[in-house]
């Protein structure tokens, strides 16, 4: 749905192709919105939706890590609740962006997507239809389909993209496979309706998420609308199968209740984490995205984030080439940009689960002592307590995931000989090296500079320098290039006069004067140039 919006925001006529019912509520497994989606869906116009759905105003999105819901707390991560989000002290009040994330569950973040599409007069959407495969020629693709009433039927396009999750046929149609870890972890998940279980944390500060550890079982339980419904994931051991772990039982022992502690299961899933990555994201006028071209342990939404920054990225390349300007380069970039974004991320979410493990496993591995109200039971949880918050603050406020990643190696960046500065989960190191995230900062009326970007290309113009060779040429390219004159930043950090930026806030060119040649770096921004 990002994907349609953003192309149809472009000027794109869109078929839609969905096999679920129309306002058929999704999974609720991604319950975090990240920073740069949420500037992505300030651009296309959700953003304030989104900030207000799911949880209540008050409701905090703490991390905690427990013995159990009613149990011992071993370490809280303190994060803001809505009306908290104001206030200084939280661990992304000072993050460099307009949008911090939001702890919002799928189930309301897609009806409200799906309000946005309804909106487009240029976007179709056909529910309750299955794609089952396409062919393709030098002109376009032609998808087969099939309704809900059995009848087949084809849909002839320029572009396809597979946004078909995990068990993509569009995938298995390029015949591209899956690469990596095919099992991390096992997990029973319900979502549940217990207005009950709110009260479980008494006087205390409730959280967002809870993961438990005890004895009897692991898991985690998310808040999903902070009242009444939530999500409760068990994970099945090591020689476990799904059938063996109880299925009432197991939540009873990860929220610390006895058999008087009654809830409805709304929804249920079991599923298999893992860590997969396609071989290829491209076959000609074919792409990939989201889970269809990367599977990821569901830790903390990154997968769904990710998938979203993939579909933004491919609507832009694609839709350049539609409007004439894009060329055969900028089609190129998606893969060579976005899969080893992928590929890291991937392996920084299967290492925190690896992490956790290994902190709980240095404490016994959960043994009787961590529940026990004793001496020995009381050291043990504050050992691991403070392992577990120095683990998982970096995934839990994860700054450098949102704001540090780069893209090396793209046929439409023009590099400098900068290296980017390298990132992790937690931290990041602002830079304006060509492939960086654009630095954020606010114009003198206040204003975020990203609210100013154009669709596509923006110059920034720092100081007084003459522009017009580079519009010139960016005109006669069909090249779009909105100018923007902004006022000056802190010369530690932006070391030149102009700068190009792309829609997706990434930096493509940066330098004091225009180069002599002003054609040559349209050209290579256009992707018609080969990559240095």
């Amino acid at each position: 749905m990002t994907l349609a919006i953003d192309a149809a925001l472009r000027g794109a006529r869109v078929v839609l192709l969905e096999a679920r019912a129309a306002g058929e509520p999704p999974s609720a497994k991604c319950n975090t919105v990240a920073a740069r989606t949420m500037e992505t869906f300030r651009r296309l116009g959700v953003a304030e939706a989104v900030r207000a759905a799911g949880l209540p105003d008050d409701y905090p999105t703490d991390t905690i890590y427990c013995t159990s819901i009613t149990g011992h707390e071993l370490t809280r991560i303190r994060m803001p609740s809505r009306s908290e989000r104001a206030q200084p002290g939280f661990w992304d009040s000072d993050w460099p962006t307009p949008e911090p994330m939001v702890r919002v569950s799928q189930l309301y973040l897609e009806p409200i997507l799906y309000e946005r599409v309804k909106t487009l007069p240029n976007v179709t959407v056909l529910n309750r239809t299955s794609v089952e495969g396409y062919d393709q020629d030098a002109d376009g693709v032609t998808v087969h389909c099939r309704a809900e009433d059995g009848e087949a039927f084809d849909v002839r396009a320029a572009f396809l993209a597979g946004c078909d999750g995990g068990r993509s046929t569009i995938r298995k149609a390029m015949g591209v496979s899956l690469v990596g870890d095919a099992e991390i972890s096992r997990t029973r998940s319900s979502l549940i309706r217990a207005p009950g279980l709110r009260a479980l944390w008494g006087e205390r500060r409730p959280a967002w998420m809870s993961w438990v550890r005890n004895p009897a079982r692991s898991g985690t339980v998310v808040a999903i609308d902070g009242e009444a419904v939530w999500l409760v994931h068990r994970g099945v051991g090591s020689g476990e199968s799904f059938e063996d772990v109880p299925f009432d039982q197991s939540i009873r022992d990860v929220l610390g209740v006895d058999e008087g502690f009654t809830w409805e299961v709304i929804n249920h899933e079991d599923w298999v984490g893992r860590r997969m990555v396609a071989e290829r994201f491209r076959d000609g006028r074919v792409f990939i995205a989201g889970d269809a071209a990367h599977l990821w342990i569901p830790f903390a939404g990154y997968g769904m984030n990710a998938g979203i920054a993939d579909a933004t990225a491919l609507s832009w390349l694609l839709c350049a080439a539609l409007n004439g300007w894009g060329a055969p380069g900028m089609l190129e970039a998606y893969q060579a940009e976005r899969q080893p974004i992928t590929e890291q991320v991937s392996h920084f979410a299967m290492d925190k689960v690896l992490e956790n493990l290994g902190a709980m496993q240095s404490g016994g591995g959960a043994p009787g002592a961590l529940t026990a109200d004793t001496p020995e039971g009381e050291a043990i949880r504050k050992m691991i307590g403070q392992r577990l918050f120095d683990i998982n603050l970096p995934q839990m406020s994860p700054e450098g995931l949102n704001f540090g990643y780069f893209y090396a190696g793209s046929p439409i960046i023009a590099y400098d000989g900068e290296a980017a500065p390298s990132y992790d989960m937690g931290a990041f190191t602002p830079s304006t090296a060509p492939g960086c995230r654009l630095p954020h900062f606010r114009l003198t009326d206040g204003s975020s500079i990203y609210d100013h970007l154009g669709g596509d290309y923006t110059l920034l113009r720092f100081a007084p320098v003459e522009v017009e060779p580079l519009a010139t040429a960016a005109s006669r390219a069909m090249a779009p290039l909105k100018i923007v004159d902004a006022p000056a930043q802190d010369p530690a950090l932006f070391h030149h006069r102009l700068m190009i930026v792309r829609c997706d806030e990434h930096v493509v060119w940066r330098g004091d004067e225009i180069p002599p040649d002003a054609g040559a770096l349209i050209a290579r921004l256009r992707g018609a140039t080969a990559s240095a």
